[in-house]
């Protein structure tokens, strides 16, 4: 996970869980300010009832404040929304019933309430006065100022949690006993970004390299390089690569950049939409030496993309294994169908120019990550259905082997001959990856994937024990970081880690 605008379209991006699971977001403060605006226009409205007509300049007024802030909460969504009706949408986010949104609701009628009866409240005081109106107007005061607060708590819970449990941008370290302790790690911002980083990755240069969403739809991509200045030493960014759609995955390999992106496009042919492959993995270069990448090539093209009935999922991340090998996740484009295309739902490899192209793995619903873990093996972060919530998936890819999508997916069961998952988690989405070999971290930090659950900011160590040719997973929460999304690990032992909603990366270093 947030200006209105990108924050809804990040959501859909992004393709998080179901709203209950994500922090305070433009649904919420859209369901707040219709409230607010719409209970302060009912009072208002009600006081022209009776309207003193020796004097009704005021009321009209006030009245008609009221009318513009609801014909701005309308203008607002229209704006958010492309057009939708904020009252049918406000009443079909309210049918989903969850806290924080029926809390928003309330909230903006607790805040709607006390402009809605000033009117009422300052007539009553000066026809009756005295002692009594004080009490009456203290008390009134005090059990709406306790409203607003616990609603207030309870609809921005999620987005207060990671700052609160942060403390202040320290990492917190939780042992698999429970208590929290410091291993030693500093975490800092490294660098604001100028847009929204999505998936980040070092380079050989040791730099970081951060693809980010850019434009009034956020699907213009780019990728930037975090870099210190020459002179000054202060870090700079520099846009290295442009113009590349929705870049869910960077990866480098024999000092090439890699950048899977995809876009969405159907043709009409007599009557019927037919959507348009438009997925492609591409090979970048820097070819004159000036930093900046002119050389751009599809090594792998006409992947499925961003296609419906379910156009949020598309090919993500990518990587290289020992051999070479690239590997590429693809997402499914239904929810409870088969696969309708070779490659929905799997992961593909090639060799780095495209060629020897096959399916390595099939079985997934949106497969967000992938990074090479222990002895060389594969290993990636799977989305699951956001109504059912199983729990999303880190799972041991093997070659051949099917990992239940559609028939099960997270903690549900799976049919014989499915590959259950590593580990799985039921609130939040799990997506980005990464191993960690370095000898400068400790023992315990050592050999450990890292997985990041998307909004919550929770950084998850993940031990693994070979066992009966897979492996066992033991986890335990290495880290908080607000509204972390993807994760990289330098030789170092040093993690970035990016943020895409306050387009912030951050650091985690150990001292040692």
């Amino acid at each position: 996970m947030i200006s209105a605008e990108w924050s809804r379209l990040h959501t859909l991006a992004l393709d998080p869980t179901c709203p209950r699971n994500r922090p305070m977001e433009s649904e919420h403060l859209i369901t707040f300010g219709t409230f607010a605006a719409l209970t302060w226009s009912f009072g208002a409205t009600l006081a022209l009832c009776r309207i003193d007509v020796r004097r009704p300049l005021r009321p009209l007024l006030y009245a008609a404040a009221s009318w513009a802030a609801v014909c701005g909460m309308l203008w607002l969504d229209s704006c958010v929304s492309l057009g939708r009706n904020s009252s049918v949408y406000v009443f079909q986010m309210l049918t989903g019933a969850d806290l924080p949104h029926l809390a928003a609701a309330a909230l903006g009628f607790c805040v709607g309430f006390g402009p809605a009866i000033w009117p009422w409240h300052r007539d009553w005081n000066q026809a009756n006065g005295g002692m009594v109106a004080k009490l009456r107007f203290l008390i009134l005061l005090l059990v709406h100022a306790a409203c607003f607060v616990l609603l207030g708590v309870i609809t921005l819970q999620e987005q207060i949690k990671p700052y609160l449990v942060d403390r202040g941008l320290r990492s917190i370290i939780t042992s698999p006993g429970g208590t929290e302790h410091e291993l030693g790690f500093d975490l800092e911002v490294y660098y604001e970004c100028t847009d929204h980083p999505l998936r980040i990755a070092v380079g050989p240069d040791g730099n970081v390299y951060a693809t980010a969403l850019r434009g009034a739809a956020l699907q213009r991509g780019v990728v930037v390089r975090i870099a210190p200045d020459p002179e000054t030493g202060t870090l700079t960014e520099t846009q290295v690569a442009r113009n590349l759609n929705r870049p869910f995955g960077i990866a480098f390999h024999d000092g090439d950049l890699y950048v899977s992106r995809s876009g969405q496009h159907s043709r009409a042919n007599h009557g019927t939409l037919v959507e348009t492959n438009t997925g492609a993995v591409t090979l970048l270069r820097d070819l004159d030496g000036d930093g900046i990448m002119d050389y751009y090539h599809d090594v792998l093209s006409d992947l499925p993309g961003a296609q419906g009935p379910d156009p949020l999922h598309q090919n993500n991340g990518i990587t290289f294994g020992a051999d070479g090998s690239l590997y590429v996740t693809v997402g499914s484009h239904g929810d409870r169908i088969p696969a309708v295309g070779p490659y929905d739902g799997t992961i593909i490899r090639s060799r780095p120019d495209g060629s020897q192209t096959t399916v390595f793995a099939r079985g997934f619903r949106n497969p967000f990550s992938v990074a090479i873990g222990p002895n060389g093996e594969l290993f990636c972060t799977d989305n699951d259905a956001s109504d059912r919530r199983n729990g999303d998936e880190l799972n041991h890819v093997l070659e051949g082997e099917h990992y239940g999508f559609p028939y099960a997916d997270g903690r549900a069961e799976h049919p014989s001959g499915a590959v259950p998952p590593l580990f799985t988690v039921k609130d939040g989405t799990l997506q980005g990856i990464a191993f960690a070999t370095s000898s400068q971290l400790p023992d315990d930090c050592r050999n450990c994937l890292y997985v990041v659950n998307y909004p919550n900011g929770e950084i998850y160590r993940i031990r693994l024990t070979a066992e009966n040719g897979s492996y066992r997973a033991e986890s335990s929460l290495f880290a908080r970081v607000p509204q972390a999304l993807d994760i990289a690990v330098d030789a170092n032992g040093t993690f970035y880690i990016s943020c895409f909603e306050s387009k912030k990366i951050y650091r985690l270093t150990f001292r040692g």
